[in-house]
């Protein structure tokens, strides 16, 4: 039971307003700790659904590891080439297309699951996905391997935004926690990488399996994909046609409205700090995954044949400390973000840095293996905890503060015919506070846009890149790139620090200064 304590009676109307002050600080009080109570409380009540959603929930991990199990993905650029295009045409005409692509599809994605629901936005990424393996496979048209490139930016897309707001809605209503289910699902993802690259490996090279059968067994995944992703838009109109109350999902929100809603939540302060961590973090691990065997080869001058098994220990180790985290409650506590943050930057930053320094090529195996397992553990504290926070935002709006902004609305109208114009203008403004909390909870789009932020910074970095030249007109050597991009991280996780505390010191000292004025008016009262 949430209990809400009233201003004692006033005796005139200036201590009317520092009453109705009083007042509203509670409701802000409210608005922060309404979202701990509904994510505890979302067991109330919600045994009987608790089955059905773990089945889905399920259904989601099955259709996570099945669309990232494409034992082929390693060689998808030796078989375009053998299908009569040039390298030339695969990269300029091709895969570049890939970018331009991104950034809509991350955003139409997001707005499918807000107006359609998570459950279809999969379905269609899972369609997007299986057209993309099944046009590369029987396709030769360089026009339709260019499609391609939509079609696999939109099934990327559909795993971004619409399954993690699946997976939230799907988590609260087992009555486990966030974390758990989060931590899961990002193992799942890796062990479905991790054995798509065992047994593409096993079957290029240990039994010398066609690339065309290859291929053909990625379709199959993506057919089953497919299959599961119906079966979840089945299960959750089955849910609705079963308990008409729970048809909230599929309400269909005006635009203005939700881009409202979203605006709000990517106002939250652990939205703000996570989406700045975010840029710098994503950016770093997208450019060592996509550079390091090039690294590699620059540095010793031949192949490595053992680059593939760097990659399957990364996944498997990052994995494995993922599934032994999921109970450890210091990653989900919001008092711990600050040095999720930071220590996850300054270690990125070192172990890149060292990626660019070192000459031995099993140091700097260990040192990728590591950053993997650095950035799968803090990348997973960053969505479960904005995932958390942008539920809990929508979920006190809907549940708890309509009753309290109507009761407030109430006491300011009394205001308005009795005070001053001065207090009635400090309850409207305290109202307008209260009032900016979203509606709903849009983690569709949040995610969407998180990650928006992130490849457009990518994007900028990996041109600044591209045209970093060295006094004789070279391309700077990969090493000095990546010992750039380990100072990008020291930096990053440098500013965090200098942030955290400076807002630290000024929080300690409004809080003096507010418990001083709190004292004094008590004293005033008396």
């Amino acid at each position: 039971t949430i209990t809400i304590e009233c201003a004692p009676p006033l005796a005139g109307i200036s201590d009317l307003g520092r009453g109705v002050k009083c007042y509203l600080l509670h409701l802000s009080h409210m608005a922060d700790t309404t979202g701990e109570f509904m994510s505890q409380g979302l067991r109330t009540g919600q045994q009987g659904r608790a089955p059905s959603a773990e089945r889905r929930l399920w259904l989601l991990l099955i259709l996570c590891f099945l669309s990232e199990f494409l034992p082929s993905e390693p060689f998808l650029l030796d078989f375009l080439v053998s299908k009569g295009l040039t390298r030339t045409q695969v990269s300029d005409q091709v895969f570049n297309l890939w970018l331009y692509f991104r950034l809509p599809a991350l955003l139409l994605m997001g707005v499918v699951a807000e107006w359609a629901g998570a459950a279809r936005a999969l379905l269609l990424g899972a369609i997007c996905g299986t057209m993309t393996v099944a046009l590369t496979l029987l396709c030769s048209s360089l026009f339709l391997l260019q499609v391609t490139q939509l079609t696999v930016a939109l099934s990327t897309a559909a795993h971004v935004g619409p399954f993690y707001a699946l997976l939230f809605e799907l988590s609260a209503r087992t009555g486990s926690t966030y974390q758990v289910h989060v931590h899961w699902a990002k193992a799942t993802l890796l062990l479905s990488n991790f054995l798509a690259g065992v047994v593409g490996s096993v079957l290029r090279r240990g039994f010398s399996l066609p690339y065309a059968w290859m291929w053909s067994i990625g379709l199959c995944s993506q057919l089953a994909a497919l299959t599961v992703a119906i079966s979840l838009v089945w299960s959750e109109a089955s849910r609705q046609s079963h308990s008409p109350s729970t048809r909230t999902s599929v309400e269909r929100p005006s635009a203005r409205q939700m881009w409202s809603d979203v605006a709000r939540s990517l106002r939250l302060r652990a939205v703000v700090e996570w989406t700045s961590w975010s840029v710098v973090m994503h950016t770093g691990h997208v450019m060592v995954t996509t550079y390091w065997q090039s690294l590699l080869r620059a540095k010793t001058g031949t192949a490595q044949d053992s680059n593939g098994f760097a990659s399957a220990a990364g996944f498997l180790m990052a994995g494995g400390a993922l599934l032994v985290s999921t109970r450890a409650t210091v990653l989900s506590e919001p008092r711990s973000r600050p040095w999720v943050m930071i220590l996850s930057l300054l270690c990125g930053g070192l172990l890149v840095t060292s990626m660019g320094l070192f000459a031995e090529v099993w140091a700097i195996y260990v040192a990728f293996v590591i950053f993997q397992v650095v950035f799968r553990l803090s990348s997973a504290t960053c969505a479960q905890q904005v995932g958390a926070e942008v539920r809990r935002s929508g979920l006190a709006t809907q549940q708890q503060l309509p009753p309290l902004l109507q009761h407030a609305q109430e006491l300011q109208q009394q205001l308005s015919s009795t005070a001053s114009p001065d207090d009635a203008v400090v309850g409207a403004d305290a109202l307008i506070v209260v009032g900016g909390l979203p509606s709903r909870a849009r983690v569709a789009l949040v995610f969407s846009i998180q990650e928006v932020l992130s490849a457009a910074v990518q994007s900028t970095l990996q041109f600044g890149f591209g045209h970093w030249r060295t006094e004789d007109g070279k391309l700077a050597p990969l090493a000095a790139r990546f010992e750039a991009l380990g100072i990008f991280l020291l930096a990053g996780g440098s500013a965090l620090a200098l942030y955290t505390t400076v807002r630290s010191v000024v929080g300690s000292r409004a809080a003096m200064r507010l418990g001083r004025d709190r004292d004094s008016h008590c004293r005033a009262l008396a």
